[in-house]
């Protein structure tokens, strides 16, 4: 196999890969590569054509608003030396563009060959012909038919007056004319074709099937994800904004959403866009299994803004029930469970819902910060004098813990009021530290603040507060010793100690 051979397959791997089947196929024939290129050219925004009949300068030149064009057709065949050495043979067709403009088009191909002599041209030509054809003809905002309108227009009335049917060459038309009649411009270039369509819709982009066309035709566009270009075929397209994505990374970004749970108002990435992916096209880009799980986390979402839905609370069931406004009462119409809308527990009358015991913390505080008209519905659910009774409790409850300690023999409930950190049990006369709870020896309750190894050491009067006119220093920082002086301690029987005070 000739290294040009070998180039040639390799491109048409390439082109492949590239374009689907409508825009590029192939046959061989001959040892001979023949492919056929359809170019659909990139049209801008508010993209439009003109017209008006040549014949009557006075006629207003109309304007109508386009999406996309037909394709640039171009049919190749490769010789046995491309790339090395000859160019592909090429015919370029068009329906909307004149033979001399074709001409130019094919000037250009010719002049990209020569600057690429010797390497792969068919993704070239094909790009060329795709995104910058416009501007190469000067036609970047709109397009000028006058002549084909004109033809058009010309060939109509003469069908409708001779009943002759018009035969179309090039730009001519000729009515029962003799063939050797026929000039031939000596500047055409013969690689160009423009075919016409006898037709009697003044406007054939604006007839019916737009939505179907202008959905192939971004099937068929290249279209640009991030770093890479893809075929409009692997991309999808929101509405009403019309922004094109890769399916692959929509996908992703569904994927993401419904493992989420967030199903709900699924937007268009593009930046500030407010259009909304359809569950129908969520079908068309995710698995089954995965659409199945949208569809119900949808479901559940939507029911849970509407407010006279409630989900059967027995975990085999989980229903979705209705229920009336203000009714205390629900009845699952799949398992006939009746129970309390509120506490979820099987309907128990006018008698208040019934709140565990670790609930009550959360209640009290929600109850506390409510607004009046949430007041009244926690009131309607535990009854109000249940909830006032609850909230004194909780500030009892509140009030002890912070302010009181446990005896750590009884558990009894001590409040400290003023005095040293030496306490004594009202109920069993047992003695503890204040501010560790540790049980202290009756006979000597004081060591505990006196000796060095105790982590009380010298807080006896720790965190007491002096009465006006006090000194701290000379009326309270006296040591805990002082305190057992002829206690029973045997440590303070010992005639060799002494304690001095300066007076």
């Amino acid at each position: 196999m000739s290294m040009d051979n070998e180039k040639q397959k390799d491109e048409i791997i390439a082109l492949e890969s590239i374009y689907n089947k409508e825009e590029f196929s192939y046959h061989k024939e001959n040892d001979q590569y023949e492919c056929t290129l359809k170019a659909y050219v990139t049209l801008p925004k508010d993209y439009f054509f003109t017209y008006k009949d040549s014949r009557r300068p006075e006629d207003p030149v109309e304007s109508v608003p386009i999406s996309h064009l037909p394709p640039l057709s171009l049919f190749l065949t490769l010789p046995l030396n491309y790339p090395s050495e000859s160019p592909p043979k090429f015919t370029l067709v068009s329906s909307w563009l004149s033979q001399y403009v074709l001409a130019k088009l094919c000037k250009k191909l010719d002049l990209l060959w020569e600057e690429n002599k010797g390497l792969e041209i068919l993704f070239t030509w094909m790009a060329f012909l795709k995104d910058e054809t416009l501007e190469f003809l000067n036609i970047e905002t709109s397009l000028g038919i006058n002549s084909a309108y004109t033809f058009y227009k010309m060939n109509s009335e003469a069908t409708q007056n001779a009943g002759n049917i018009s035969e179309f060459k090039g730009d001519k038309t000729e009515v029962n004319k003799d063939p050797k009649s026929k000039n031939m411009e000596p500047s055409i270039d013969v690689r160009k074709s423009v075919i016409r369509k006898t037709t009697h819709e003044k406007h054939p982009t604006k007839k019916r099937g737009k939505k179907q066309r202008t959905r192939k035709f971004v099937d068929q566009r290249a279209i640009s994800d991030r770093l890479i270009d893809k075929l409009g075929d692997h991309c999808t397209q929101f509405v009403p904004c019309f922004h094109v994505f890769c399916k692959e990374c929509i996908f992703t970004y569904l994927e993401i959403r419904i493992k989420e749970g967030n199903v709900k108002n699924i937007s268009c990435p593009e930046d500030k866009c407010l259009s909304e992916a359809t569950p129908g096209q969520v079908k068309d880009l995710v698995s089954q299994e995965l659409f199945a799980k949208y569809d119900a986390t949808l479901l559940s979402v939507t029911l849970d803004t509407m407010t006279d839905i409630v989900y059967c609370p027995r975990p085999h069931c989980q229903y979705p029930v209705s229920r009336e406004p203000n009714d205390r009462m629900a009845s699952c119409p799949a398992c006939q469970y009746a129970f309390c809308v509120y506490c979820k527990m099987v309907y128990h009358g006018i008698e208040p819902c019934k709140f565990k015991s670790a609930e009550k913390e959360k209640l009290v505080t929600e109850y506390q910060n409510a607004p009046d008209e949430k007041k009244v519905q926690l009131e309607q659910r535990y009854g109000r004098k249940q909830l006032q009774a609850l909230v004194e409790n909780t500030m009892s409850e509140h009030w002890i813990n912070t302010n009181s300690r446990h005896c750590p023999h009884c558990n009894a409930a001590i409040e400290k009021s003023d005095g040293c950190n030496k306490m004594v049990c009202w109920r069993c006369n047992t003695y503890f530290c204040w501010l560790c709870g540790t049980r202290l020896r009756a006979d000597t309750p004081y060591v505990h603040f006196r000796s060095p190894q105790s982590k009380c050491y010298n807080m006896l009067f720790h965190g007491v507060v002096p009465e006006a006119g006090q000194d701290d220093e000379d009326d309270l920082d006296f040591p805990a010793l002082y305190l057992d002086y002829n206690s029973d301690d045997e440590e303070f029987n010992n005639e060799d100690f002494v304690i001095e005070f300066d007076l």
